[in-house]
């Protein structure tokens, strides 16, 4: 006392020890090492209780000091390790699962660090010893009252059982009663012959295991017989081997309560697990409780090897042993149970992780910020809550966020929760079949060039039309992708014949042989007829994949244009279509083209076509024109057609760029890999027409045999057939299993 402590440094590595002391009014703590026997103090911290802090248990001011030195001191609880030295149960309060919210927080924040308790022996410092005081025998009393308050109930379960041999068979009657006053009945058929005194011992050891497997930490047994009670107590020899072996087994369960005891009782006051036991009529439980026959085919005592390997093997990780402490929860109930870190963890991360987990009823729960405590699972658990929920009488086949959503709100929890549910719903083959047809793009645009006049054509077929004299209700049309010049026919049907003679009589005797001609899958174009006959001519014909009209945009386009001036020519006579369609073909050849900048008449002839209007109402050409320089004119005109052919196909490779960047910001690309498996669009003839509304949307799933061009791919059936064609990316999606 002559002099005060000297304080002391901290070296890395050492070990600090804290002691806390409270009062009415504050709340104070000290930090000191130890040095080859002698403490010395690092740091002192105190604090004055606010008004609703006074009013806290003895137990929660402890807890709040130590809260505080964590605080002020939180340099030193960081890099070290802490031993707290008290004689209060605070590790045990701070692991309760039923946690006030103040005491859950502080929980959380003393979990971030390296802390231990021990009990406070002897202080060397006096003055330690003078500033830690002992706290009153009153306080010390209101503090275990206050710890067997938070402490589990010890109202002991109560065992009945009785044991009945004649010469119809054994039977066991056991009665187990909860604190509660809950009723567990089991009424045991054996399949062996016994003793009364073996019988006896049979339904004593079979109830000593139901009470065990449910978890009972106290219970008292009371049993009829005097023979079994005086063994147990000691009071009697056991004779016989048998009678050995069974009172063996008795005392090993009984190790497994931590409190037993075996009371013998009259026989009329065990009448229940008698009646149990005789299968009687003088049972008297409620309606709703059942009594399950149980039936057992060997003696305990034939079970007791089986027992002791099962004890054994317990210690060696079995393959079910194995996964399941590969699992999340286990590392978890070690720490929450037994205080054991695993191997490899960050310690202040794990307990970080740790502090939102309690154990209830032996179970793992998770603190839910908003909700209630979240049930921890995994497999198979995990696998039946996802088909309950997604699939199940109440699920609506949602989509991975809102189902993951649905099962937190319930009250489960696992940590790739979110990810399992996306994964889940992404492979429910009903939620496939049904998905929203997909409009947008799959494919770059891939624009079409052609370098000169009738080398390529783009053929199709508009109909059914309005019936026209002769009974034409079919438009066949050609277009040429340089020039845009457009020749139609109007025709009763459209068959190979047809197909051939327009060719002929329109394309091949007035622009010669063009080099490819681009059309859909229809029967008039693919058939062996058509095909034959192109070949022959050296024509190459390139097919569209099916039901998907874009890859033959030029045909589209002119078509469109065709039948939208039929439109208003027409009015309400629909049926003069065909005597209309020379001039609507006329009209289109002599108007200039976005694409090109110069009308299809002047690219294909060199000059401007003279229209009736020009003759009705003369212009400069037509009024003040010489027919010699005309001539002369007109040679000079086809002598520089090609370099107005070269100037239209410079603008049009233009106009074909800025139209591929406006389609391709709406592109969404769909890529496949051969071997993956796909769905198809279902189309109105592949669906049933019995299902109606309820059709799927989509049919399948196919395998990708080969690629079959620019986003078109060809398909495999599951049992190996090769369908017809390509299919383009548009109408594909992927299928997950």
């Amino acid at each position: 006392m002559s002099s005060a402590p000297a304080l002391a440094k901290p070296e890395k590595g050492d070990v600090l020890s804290l002691y806390l002391a409270v009062s009415s009014t504050a709340v104070s703590a000290v930090l000191v090492k130890d040095h080859e026997g002698t403490q010395y103090p690092i740091y002192y911290v105190s604090k004055s209780l606010l008004d609703a802090e006074s009013r806290y248990s003895h137990l929660e001011k402890l807890i709040l000091a130590l809260i505080m030195a964590s605080t002020k001191l939180r340099h030193y609880f960081e890099t070290h390790t802490i031993i707290v030295k008290t004689n209060f149960p605070i590790k045990n309060v701070l692991r309760k699962p039923d946690m006030s919210g103040r005491m859950a927080k502080w929980a959380v924040k003393l979990s971030a660090h390296d802390i231990r308790y021990e009990p406070r022996t002897a202080i060397k410092s006096q003055a330690l010893a003078d500033f830690v005081a002992d706290f009153s025998s009153d306080l010390q009393k209101e503090a275990e009252l206050e710890v067997q308050q938070l402490d589990e109930t010890k109202d002991p379960w109560i065992l009945h059982t009785d044991g009945s041999s004649n010469i119809k068979g054994t039977g066991l009657g056991i009665l187990l009663k909860s604190p509660q006053g809950d009723i567990i009945p089991h009424s045991i058929a054996c399949e062996f012959q016994a003793t009364n005194n073996e019988a006896e011992y049979e339904a004593l050891i079979a109830g000593l295991q139901i009470a065990k497997d449910m978890g009972v930490k106290y219970l008292k047994v009371y049993v009829d017989s005097l023979l079994i009670t005086n063994h147990f107590n000691g009071s009697y020899a056991v004779k016989g081997e048998k009678l050995t072996k069974y009172l063996e087994i008795v005392k090993k369960l009984a190790l497994s309560f931590v409190s037993f005891s075996l009371t013998q009782v009259p026989r009329e006051d065990n009448t229940e697990a008698d009646a149990l036991a005789n299968l009687g009529s003088s049972l008297k439980i409620p309606e709703d409780i059942s009594i399950p026959i149980i039936h057992i085919l060997a003696p305990a005592i034939e079970n007791q090897v089986a027992m002791e390997i099962e004890e054994d093997t317990a210690m060696i990780p079995s393959e079910e042993a194995q996964s399941y402490s590969g699992s999340w929860i286990s590392p978890i109930m070690r720490y929450l149970q037994h205080g054991e870190i695993p191997t490899g963890e960050n310690p202040r991360a794990f307990r970080i992780k740790v502090s939102q987990f309690a154990i209830l009823n032996n179970v793992l729960y998770k603190r839910s910020l908003a909700g209630p405590y979240l049930r921890c699972i995994e497999d198979p658990e995990i696998e039946e809550v996802l088909r309950d929920f997604h699939e199940g009488d109440c699920g609506n086949h949602t989509g991975g966020r809102a189902l993951f959503s649905r099962i937190l709100r319930t009250g489960y929890y696992w940590p790739t929760m979110k990810r399992d549910a996306i994964e889940y719903a992404k492979k429910c083959d009903p939620c496939q079949r049904h998905s929203n047809i997909l409009h947008q793009p799959a494919e770059l645009l891939h624009p079409i060039p052609s370098s000169w006049p009738f080398m390529r054509w783009g053929m199709d077929i508009v109909g059914k039309l309005p019936k026209a004299p002769g009974g034409k209700v079919f438009m066949l049309a050609m277009t040429d992708y340089f020039s845009k010049w457009i020749e139609a026919e109007a025709f009763a049907q459209v068959r190979e014949k047809e197909v051939i003679s327009f060719i002929k009589r329109n394309i091949i005797t007035r622009f010669g042989i063009p080099s490819e001609i681009v059309c859909d899958n229809g029967s008039q174009f693919i058939g062996s007829r058509t095909t034959n006959f192109c070949d022959s001519w050296g024509i190459k014909m390139i097919t569209s994949t099916p039901v998907h009209p874009q890859a033959n945009g030029q045909a589209e386009s002119s078509n469109k244009i065709i039948i939208n001036n039929l439109k208003k020519k027409l009015g309400s006579k629909k049926g003069k279509w065909a005597e209309e369609l020379p001039y609507v073909l006329w009209a289109d050849r002599t108007t200039p083209k976005n694409a090109t900048g110069q009308t299809p008449f002047s690219l294909v002839f060199g000059a401007e076509a003279v229209i009736p209007t020009e003759m009705v109402i003369p212009t400069a050409r037509t009024s003040a024109r010489d027919p010699e320089e005309n001539a002369t004119i007109l040679a000079q005109d086809l002598d520089t057609i090609e370099e107005n052919r070269d100037l239209a196909r410079i603008r049009m490779a233009s106009y074909q760029q800025r139209m591929a960047g406006a389609y391709n910001k709406n592109v969404r690309i769909r890529k496949f890999q051969v071997g993956d498996m796909v769905l198809r669009k279902a189309f109105q003839n592949t669906i049933n027409p019995a299902d109606g509304k309820l059709a799927p949307k989509w049919e399948g799933p196919y395998l990708i045999e080969a690629e079959a061009g620019k986003g078109a791919y060809r398909l495999l059936t599951m049992e190996g057939n090769l369908l017809p064609r390509a299919w383009n990316a548009v109408h594909l999606k992927k299928y997950f299993m």
